[in-house]
């Protein structure tokens, strides 16, 4: 068993040389040793070459949604593996070379350093080998399906291990007859631990296994173990250079060590979070490491002063993001709630004419904030259950299920409505040409002016779904039968839709520009068809959607449908389909425009909020170092709980491409 030494020996400083910031939260990197070059691609699906000095030498987009991928060590092919097995090839430009289906239930795959083969496994106990154009040249199965793949870079053989419980080295025999491989298991061993990384030295002499609670273990090519190396902590990463003369070591509580083949622990350090992914070189001068939040740092080993390029004026390391993105810290951060549970149940808004921060917690008083953080005042104490905020250009309401209280931002004026309501559901707002549009017990219908008076009430014989007025005056409400019912400024009857099958359909005001006469657009969810209505509710256009939307947005000229997976498409005022977002792995998704009329995606993707356009590129990001709560976004900027505390962030011009 190899042991820890009692103080290190042999000591080396690791001292950062360069940091790259990518676009979105990192996904994925890869070092091509012999090439000294990075691949390394992002949430967004960005996909970036970098050297050994941080500078790009090519960028482009991934060909889909990645879910593995890696380079060879001579950097002459890269391969991507994406959801529903499809395998893309690539050259040193990122060109694409072959497409194609590979295995099924894909989950793992390694390149030869040379390039010429590439080895995908599977869930299904499979591995199935590839020519680098995408010819099947041999198949393997294991006991169990494998979850980490390297070739043995001195011979043709494949060293596996799955996730949980197994090792196995593979010979790849070729067969002349056939052009293939007739691969053969060697040998299978039992691992007691789940597996985070497996790496090798150049030879395949050392064989490193990070088992997290069973530390480092090693293996020689016959699969035989070799002992363990125990650090302390729960090893993710352990990679050894080509040599195998020093071996890098990372845990996921976050410390970054540096071993002799003996176990002497030459160095040791705190990174700011786990990483993601660990590289050494070939020679083991330097680490790449890369965190989940987006910074790729090179670590110099070798104790020499950094090169000019790599500081910049005051001698520290250079940063630099690896394009556009920026990532952001909040303008200000102000305590409000009191505890974690008030945090979760706040309600934010943003109103952008003019710009302001709305909250409103569980002591139901709306507070607003100027763009720069100060408190311009609280509205009145309302009484009630639940906690809506409905914004329209200089107004604001807040409501309960029984009041309502509405808000002159222009003028800093509050005033309760005294209107006696019951079971508030619907509220929509234009208190300058309409007055407040109001549903309650979901089958009364009013319409109130903004100082209070009822101007109509009318019972429904069913319940609403949603609810929209326009600027002449006209309310429609879209009911549970499926029919879309407009009255006019008195409340009288003046239109109708049905839909066949029925079903309720989703309802906003027509976008600015839209085809004449269109007063509403609806949205039949499981029929999936967008329409526009004119005030009589005849349809002047429908539009197919892909998939099943279950919001509908107005956004100045846009009509935004969005799926419970984050999915967005946005429409014209005409019908005609402006650009569609590719789903997310976020929790929550809001749409809002940018001060330049275009569309923006917030989303909360664990510590990260992300702002991106639909076609996928990040604007900006921000990293949370506590929970990432409710938050709100409009052209003015955007609005979040961190923790307990109301951040803003607001907007920013757009950058150049």
């Amino acid at each position: 068993m190899m042991q820890d030494a009692v103080r290190p020996t042999n000591s080396v400083t690791p001292t950062p040389s360069w940091t790259v910031i990518t676009d979105a939260p990192l996904k994925g990197l890869k070092l091509a040793r012999e090439a000294g070059t990075l691949l390394v691609w992002d949430q967004a699906e960005n996909l970036w070459l970098l050297d050994t000095n941080g500078e790009h030498r090519s960028a482009g987009r991934c060909p889909g949604a990645v879910i593995a991928g890696s380079i060879s060590d001579d950097g002459s092919l890269i391969a991507l593996l994406g959801e529903d097995s499809r395998l893309w090839l690539l050259g040193a430009d990122l060109n694409v070379i072959v497409e194609r289906a590979s295995i099924a239930e894909a989950s793992a795959l390694a390149i030869d350093p040379h390039g010429r083969f590439v080895a995908i496994a599977s869930k299904l106990n499979q591995t199935q080998i590839y020519t680098r154009f995408g010819k099947l040249a041999g198949k393997f199965e294991t006991r169990q399906p494998l979850a980490h793949l390297e070739f043995v870079p001195s011979r043709t053989m494949i060293i596996g291990t799955a996730a949980y419980g197994t090792i196995a080295g593979v010979e790849l025999h070729p067969n002349r007859m056939t052009g293939k491989f007739d691969p053969e298991v060697l040998w299978q061993e039992n691992l007691m631990s789940n597996v985070g990384r497996l790496a090798m030295s150049g030879d395949g002499g050392m064989i490193l296994t990070a088992c997290y609670t069973h530390g480092v273990q090693r293996y020689d090519l016959k699969g035989q173990n070799e002992g363990a190396y125990h650090l302390g902590g729960s090893p993710s990463h352990a990679v050894p250079d080509f040599m195998g003369r020093t071996i890098v070591v990372t845990t996921v509580e976050g410390e970054l060590s540096l071993l002799s083949p003996g176990g002497q622990i030459r160095s040791r350090m705190e990174l700011p979070r786990a990483p993601l992914e660990v590289a050494m070189d070939a020679l083991g001068r330097s680490v790449y490491y890369g965190l989940p939040t987006g910074e790729i740092v090179k670590l110099d080993l070798t104790g020499e002063e950094l090169p000019r390029e790599g500081r910049t004026s005051t001698g520290e390391a250079e940063v630099r993001v690896a394009s556009g993105g920026q990532v952001r810290s909040p303008d200000w951060v102000i305590p409000i709630a009191l505890s974690d549970e008030q945090a979760e149940y706040a309600v934010v808004a943003i109103v952008d004419e003019p710009p302001r921060v709305v909250v409103m917690t569980s002591d139901n008083k709306l507070s607003i904030y100027s763009p720069e953080g100060v408190l311009l005042g609280q509205a009145p104490e309302i009484h009630g259950v639940g906690r809506l905020i409905r914004t329209s250009p200089g107004w604001v309401a807040s409501a309960t299920n029984k009041q309502i209280v509405l808000c002159d931002v222009r003028r800093n004026m509050a005033r309760k409505l005294d209107l006696s309501l019951v079971e508030l559901t619907h509220l929509a707002l234009k208190p300058d040409s309409y007055g407040l549009g109001i549903v309650q017990e979901r089958d009364r219908v009013g319409r109130c002016t903004s100082a209070g008076r009822w101007v109509f009430r009318r019972e429904l014989d069913t319940g609403v779904e949603d609810l929209a007025i326009d600027s002449e005056g006209f309310t429609a409400v879209s009911l549970d039968d499926g029919r879309l019912l407009i009255l006019d400024p008195t409340g009288e009857p003046v239109g109708h839709y049905q839909t066949k099958p029925e079903e309720p359909m989703l309802l906003i005001e027509a976008p600015e520009g839209s085809t004449p006469n269109a007063r509403w657009v609806t949205l039949a969810r499981r029929a999936q068809i967008l329409r526009a209505h004119d005030k009589s509710g005849k349809t002047l256009w429908e539009s197919p959607l892909p998939w099943e939307a279950w919001q509908l947005q107005k956004l100045g000229g846009f009509a935004v449908a969005t799926a419970p997976d984050g999915r967005s498409i946005a429409f014209d005022g005409r019908g005609q389909s402006q650009g569609v977002g590719k789903k997310l792995d976020a929790t929550l998704v809001l749409l809002a425009l940018d001060g330049d009329g275009g569309l923006l995606r917030i989303a909360r993707q664990g510590t990260h909020l992300i702002a991106s356009e639909l076609n996928g590129r990040v604007r900006w990001r921000a990293v949370s170092d506590v929970p990432i709560g409710t938050f709100a976004a409009g052209s003015s900027g955007v609005t979040a709980f961190l923790g307990r505390s109301l951040a803003y962030f607001p907007a920013v011009p757009e950058i150049a491409k």
